[in-house]
């Protein structure tokens, strides 16, 4: 009887620790999260108070200026810097720079390069550029630490690369009069002057011009990582893009390795509508397709569109997407109905990545039956090509996305790898959310990706559901063909 009195005892004993233990954890857990509120709100009102100075230097590096971006040696070696972009989103500071609630740090600079992968999480030297050209001006060119070196999608990489894309970050520094920098490298070594840096070379940073009227939210920007290998599809091409601008989208960049001049032609004449960004994309003959780095340095490509497109560009949206996919809508007319109702303005989504799960319609199966109308239209893929495998992929296995591009912080080419974390302290970052195939699925037209005779085996189906928008896309093909490019 009094063993078992003292174990109830002892039972209530640490039944109290446990509660104890329990309130103040929670307590600590909400006192963290309190100052980090603070942290974010405080940060946030300091980006706010420099949104003039910004908005400047957003204007002194202007569309004449980003067309500059290209690929150039910085000081570190086996490395190359293509483009900056300031990242003043205050959970982003905070995740790099945890005690940033000060004045002097509340920005960061991201660095999109290409780095030996030895170099991951190495540190760097940041060496920032302001407005003086005298030499003799110390404050023309300061110093720091770099914040981080991250490899860009490294899940992606397989491991088998030397070199990879990475984010080189660094905080952002101003003069003491509150100047901003306009440009940015990095180096191994520090203590560097002004011109011992000759043979380094700087790329400017892109600000972000938030409060201009030209960046006010726009809906939709393609992103097409990288154009390579002579591409000649021309017509391919010209369906490629009269789609995506039937289903909403305002604006394409194309990273352009090597294309035919049917090719050049197509890109240059959209260039010269405001439709097309042309980013050439030339890089360094140490970097070796798919032997030294992953496809053409497609992950530097796809975060340098996310930024130029979300952060400059003002677009609200970015897809992910080569010129052979096509994502189809079968239960909405278009993109921004469909993304009306996935993040509606009215109750935005807690989803900022929406992933289109792949299909593959290989090009080896016969040609639809059906014939195509207008009857002198070009044959359009869409139209032809309606036998596709049964299986559709699985989430994430070759999949691509629309994602809320302020919301994310690092691409990978099947599937957003971070975003930007959620206001409470103690929540993960914002979530993906597969979309029902049946409502939108991403279309696939390529050859058989192992031995033909393998894809041969597996089952397929006959799905006409791109038929409905052909007639249409027919005739604005026609429109461009023609009179131009044939």
């Amino acid at each position: 009887m009094k063993c078992t009195v003292q174990t109830r005892l002892l039972r209530r004993y640490w039944l109290r620790i446990f509660v104890f233990l329990c309130i103040v954890s929670f307590l600590v857990m909400m006192l963290n999260n309190w100052e980090y509120q603070f942290k974010l709100r405080y940060l946030q009102a300091v980006v706010d108070n420099n949104l003039g100075r910004v908005n400047k230097m957003a204007l002194l590096t202007s569309s004449d200026s980003k067309m500059k971006d290209t690929w150039r040696k910085s000081g570190v070696e086996g490395s190359r810097i293509f483009s900056a972009y300031l990242d003043s989103r205050p959970e982003v500071v905070l995740n790099e720079y945890p005690w940033a609630d000060h004045n002097s740090l509340w920005a960061l600079i991201r660095i999109i390069a290409i780095v030996d992968v030895n170099h991951r999480d190495s540190e760097f030297t940041c060496y920032y550029k302001f407005s003086s050209k005298n030499i003799e001006d110390k404050g023309s060119l300061l110093e720091a630490p770099s914040a981080d070196v991250k490899i860009i999608a490294d899940s992606e990489n397989f491991g088998k690369m030397k070199y990879s894309a990475a984010f080189v970050l660094c905080k952002l520094l101003t003069k003491d009069n509150g100047e901003l920098p306009i440009q940015i490298t990095f180096s191994s070594s520090s203590g560097k002057k002004l011109e011992e840096l000759s043979g380094i070379d700087f790329v400017d940073i892109h600000y972000d011009p938030k409060s201009l009227p030209s960046n006010q939210n726009k809906f939709m920007a393609v992103c097409v990582p990288t154009i390579h290998h002579k591409y000649d599809k021309h017509t391919n091409l010209v369906e490629f893009i009269e789609f995506y601008r039937m289903m909403g989208v305002n604006h394409f960049t194309m990273y352009n390795s090597s294309a035919s001049e049917k090719v050049g032609l197509i890109l240059e004449y959209y260039r010269s509508l405001g439709i097309v960004t042309i980013i050439q994309w030339q890089l360094p003959p140490i970097y070796k397709f798919e032997q030294t780095l992953r496809y053409n340095g497609i992950f530097a490509a796809i975060n340098d569109c996310l930024y130029r497109n979300s952060f400059i560009g003002g677009y609200k949206y970015v897809a992910n997407v080569d010129l052979d996919e096509f994502i189809i809508p079968k239960r909405f007319p278009n993109y921004p109905r469909m993304m009306a109702h996935f993040d509606p303005i009215t109750k935005p989504s807690k989803d900022v990545v929406f992933i289109f799960r792949n299909s593959f319609f290989y090009l080896m199966y016969e040609d639809s039956r059906k014939p195509q109308k207008p009857i002198n239209s070009p044959k359009l893929l869409l139209h032809r090509k309606t036998t596709r495998l049964k299986e559709i992929n699985k989430a994430f296995s070759r999949s691509k996305y629309f994602c809320r591009g302020r919301d994310v912080v690092e691409m990978g080419n099947h599937q957003v790898w971070y975003t930007k974390t959620k206001p409470w302290f103690f929540q993960n970052g914002f979530q993906h959310f597969v979309v029902d195939p049946h409502i939108a699925a991403l279309h696939h037209y390529r050859y058989c990706e192992v031995n033909e005779l393998v894809c041969w085996l597996r089952d397929s189906v006959v799905d006409e559901t791109a038929h409905r928008f052909t007639r249409e896309l027919a005739r604005r093909v026609v429109a461009i063909l023609p009179q131009r490019f044939r």
